[in-house]
């Protein structure tokens, strides 16, 4: 084979498998940038959804702080639409990969549509990126293409310097099988990168079904148990009023009472346990005079309690150490028929000591079928990071003391 067709079959090779790979590399992106497009509209959409079923209003009750409210709770702007837009389908995404718009029909009411658009930063990054890359590589290629054809101008001119140029040649094809090797890599590692971030958008997705049936469970318990409990209450408040008891029936109905009204005063508090950011949100020192408050009404409790000891407290623990307490202070007044409580608090050196002891009846021993009381308390103490020790004897009440390390020692 003459040597300038073996050089020019050279770099028509170098350059078409350039080519391939780098269209290859473009036709993955444009599918990959679509669905991920696709699937963040439906995810966009679903939020919108969720919001729609949280907070419905007809379309004629839109109005701009509405339209916000719904914008700020799916992550979307929203627009309401009386007319179908063209070719409008539900969920399906439209635009550039910035910018990523949807529609889908207002549920429950036909004729009125919703338009959303989201912004979509990252993927425009990563295809600009992709893109560098893309036209980066064909520029390599046409070089190393161009690289035979010099050889032969140079061979024309120096003929004596041909046979090295031969070794160069067989160089250059081992650097382009090198870089197609690494492009195929390439490609494979944004597969890997592909799925992680589907992984991620998975567990936020988790996380946002997790949220959902938390306001859930506490509108059923609001709207079920603690109604029917109220209304019990009132039942049996008319039977005491308008019928003549012995003395003994008559006490069981007010024991019976003072249980229930306890028992819906708990519900209540678990339910504004379940809604987001409400512990969260206040202090440990303000959540506990208001669970004391409420768990135990009728009981004299006694709060000595040091300010900056509980200031440490950080706010993610509030809640797991409310209803520790709650638990314990519960315990006292059921089981214990105890008629005082101390609740006591202080700073030991780097770690935060909490007291609650009562004057109830106590037990000798543990029960050998004991309830979930102990074992939650054990359990709360334990995802602290704390130690919980409880002290009691028959007719000498109950002392339970958790020590809780402090975050800001090690700081």
């Amino acid at each position: 084979m003459h040597p300038n067709f073996r050089a020019f079959l050279l770099s028509a090779g170098l350059l078409l498998v350039f080519l391939a790979v780098a269209l290859l590399l473009q036709g993955g992106l444009q599918r990959r940038a679509g669905q991920v497009r696709a699937e963040s509209a439906r995810a966009a959409a679903e939020r919108v959804r969720a919001a729609l079923t949280l907070a419905p209003r007809a379309p004629q009750a839109w109005d701009q702080a509405y339209r916000e409210r719904l914008s700020q709770a799916s992550g979307t702007r929203v627009e309401l639409v009386a007319e179908a837009p063209p070719g409008a389908t539900n969920a399906e995404a439209n635009g550039d990969a910035g910018i990523i718009t949807f529609q889908l029909d207002y549920p429950g009411h036909a004729g009125w549509w919703l338009t959303g658009e989201l912004t979509a930063p990252g993927l425009e990054r990563l295809q600009l990126a992709y893109r560098r890359a893309i036209a980066g590589l064909v520029l390599l290629g046409v070089l190393l293409a161009l690289v035979p054809l010099l050889g032969l101008v140079l061979g024309r001119r120096e003929p004596a310097i041909r046979a090295p140029w031969r070794a160069e040649a067989a160089g250059l094809e081992r650097f382009a099988r090198l870089t197609v090797e690494r492009g195929a890599a390439l490609e494979r590692e944004h597969g890997a990168r592909m799925r992680a971030e589907e992984d991620l958008q998975v567990s936020r997705h988790l996380l946002d079904r997790s949220l959902e049936d938390r306001i859930r469970l506490g509108r059923e318990l609001h709207d079920n148990i603690s109604q029917t409990l109220y209304a019990v209450c009132l039942t049996l408040e008319s039977i005491g009023k308008h019928a003549a008891l012995p003395t003994v029936a008559e006490q069981r109905l007010t024991q019976s009472l003072q249980e229930l009204r306890r028992l819906n005063r708990e519900v209540r508090a678990y339910i504004r346990d379940l809604e987001p950011d409400n512990v969260r949100s206040e202090s440990f020192a303000a959540a506990l005079r208001e669970m004391l408050a409420t768990v135990a009404p009728d009981v004299t409790v006694e709060q000595r309690v040091e300010d900056e000891a509980l200031r440490t407290v950080p706010p993610h623990q509030v809640a797991e150490l409310i209803n520790l307490v709650r638990e314990a202070v519960s315990n006292s007044v059921r089981h214990g028929r105890a008629t005082s409580i101390t609740v006591r608090a202080a700073q030991d050196g780097e770690r935060l000591a909490l007291v609650i002891a009562d004057n109830g009846t106590g037990f000798s021993a543990p029960s050998p079928s004991p309830g979930h009381g102990l074992a939650n308390m054990r359990a709360r103490a334990a995802a602290l990071g704390g130690e919980l020790q409880i002290e009691s004897s028959a007719g000498k009440g109950t002392r339970v003391l958790l020590t809780l390390p402090l975050p800001s020692s090690s700081a």
